[in-house]
């Protein structure tokens, strides 16, 4: 794996085919040093269970409960340092960085991580705006309208620095400071952002344009390369749906992919098996239901409460799963339905489950479809199925979809319902069913407009208040040049 393009392995194999247990089968006839890189904690323990009672191999799972360690990666090092032949459990954060001393591992990464990592700062306080403007740095690359993130002497001390000694910085600007100055990372911003927020820096006076809302948000797009799994002895990646995945079509140019010779979904190849069984339905027929359509101008909570009742009208007394938008408190007002996570991967305790209701608007942003189609010429459409698709088709298979029971020894139907047609109709072509998605109407997709705010009549227009804004922000600079002078002068 020294070569510019590695070799890595996947298995690509439907959500609950029994791909995990092929995989500990593996590890089981093989032996030998064996890592599997997971999304929680909790998904280590569980396959930790598995290893003991299925296949009788001890494996430890890597976290800081009852650990010396000050970080699972110092834990995780230590370990394999050992050099004892045996299998172990980390998150995938963890088993993602550069590590010498796992040259002796075998990497199984259970389920696809996202290559991107985005972070957004929102910068209200000029001196803060001041901060990172001088701290990103980014030049032109190759990308059109995207210009790189480079790196400094300031990020590079942040990175080296920043979780060793104390300072008062958030957690998050340390992390992009890392990524900047990792060389298996390339950091991205919209060129049309960045010259924003740096126009929107205070001036000599101290001024700075804060009506302009638009020049308070920084948005950086840190993209992982295959470069960082080098030191591994070799790469597997398991997951579902593997060519829609992120992680494939940023790196498909980048690796060498070769299909595992021995790990495969055992149970089934597809879902023809239940597709007789499956009902999907739609709240929406028109264009892709956003976050911010859903907030402002209809009301979450009110979209929220108005699918309880027809959920709880047109199903009476039926359990079933339903997730919320990953902004909202998940709070829900009906007892049958079970919230869980945006993200499931891993969840198996709901396949008594025939019902659930996906409540999550997960259309990217406009810079999102940017930026992806700019460094990995992913059109909006791909994305869409690599993000909104792909999420809903892990939270659907968290039912009884996953069990492996065939259609005709099944009592009830399987009901799948998404905010969106469109999903809808990709969804049905997944799953492999037929029957067209049928229309729920829901009262608050209809005709409902979020009351306005109430405001003070004496409210002060904007631009006047900005205008007295300014004429502080200046006076006080004057002043505070007058006092320096005023000083130096006593002191000669």
């Amino acid at each position: 794996m020294t070569n510019d393009k590695p070799t890595f392995y996947f298995v690509n194999a439907h959500a609950g085919s029994g791909k995990t247990y092929s995989a500990h089968q593996f590890i089981s006839r093989q032996g030998g040093n064996f890592t599997i890189a997971t999304q929680t904690n909790e998904l280590s323990t569980q396959q930790q269970n598995d290893l003991l009672t299925e296949h009788g191999i001890n494996a430890k799972v890597i976290s800081l409960q009852n650990s010396k360690a000050k970080t699972c990666t110092e834990q995780y090092v230590r370990h394999c340092k050992d050099l004892r032949e045996s299998t172990v459990l980390i998150n995938q954060k963890v088993a993602l960085q550069e590590l010498e001393a796992a040259r002796n591992q075998h990497l199984i990464v259970d389920e696809f991580p996202s290559p991107v990592e985005r972070f957004t700062l929102n910068e209200d306080i000029s001196a803060t705006r001041s901060f990172i403007g001088n701290l990103i740095k980014a030049v032109p690359c190759e990308f059109e309208d995207f210009l790189e993130v480079i790196d400094t002497a300031d990020t590079a001390e942040l990175a080296e620095s920043g979780k060793k000694k104390e300072h008062s910085l958030k957690e998050h600007v340390v992390q992009i400071s890392e990524r900047i100055h990792s060389p298996h990372y390339r950091v991205f911003v919209s060129e049309t952002n960045y010259i924003g927020f740096i126009s929107g820096l205070p001036d000599e006076e101290g001024v700075s344009a804060d009506h302009d809302e638009s020049k308070k948000r920084l948005v950086l797009y840190a993209w992982l390369q295959p470069s960082i799994l080098k030191t591994y002895r070799s790469v597997t990646f398991m997951g579902a749906n593997f060519p829609n995945q992120k992680l494939f079509h940023y790196w498909k140019d980048k690796v060498n992919w070769v299909e595992h010779p021995e790990i495969k979904g055992v149970r089934y190849d597809d879902f023809s098996h239940k597709a007789p069984l499956i009902d999907f339905m739609h709240m929406n027929e028109g264009d892709l239901v956003s976050w911010n359509h859903l907030s402002k101008h209809i009301g979450y909570e009110n979209f929220k409460e108005s699918v309880a009742d027809v959920i709880a009208a047109e199903f009476p007394n039926r359990k079933y799963l339903v997730t919320l938008s990953a902004k909202d408190d998940w709070s829900w007002n009906d007892s049958s339905g079970k919230v869980i996570s945006p993200n499931p991967v891993g969840l198996n305790a709901f396949q008594d489950r025939s019902l659930a209701v996906h409540l999550a608007p997960l259309r990217p942003s406009n810079m999102d479809f940017a930026v992806w189609e700019a460094v990995a010429g992913v059109s909006a459409a791909e994305l869409m199925i690599s993000q909104a698709c792909e999420m809903q088709y892990q939270f659907f298979t968290r039912t009884a979809a996953r069990d492996g029971i065939d259609h005709t020894k099944c009592e009830d139907r399987l009901t799948f319902i998404t905010i969106d047609l469109a999903i809808a109709d990709y969804l049905r072509e997944v799953f492999r069913v037929e029957k067209p998605s049928e229309l729920l109407v829901v009262p608050a997709l209809n005709g409902y407009v979020k009351p306005a705010r109430k405001t003070r009549s004496d409210k002060k227009p904007d631009d006047v208040k900005l205008a007295a804004k300014s004429a502080r922000q200046k006076q006080r600079r004057i002043e505070e040049r007058a006092a320096k002078a005023a000083a130096v002068e006593m002191t000669m």
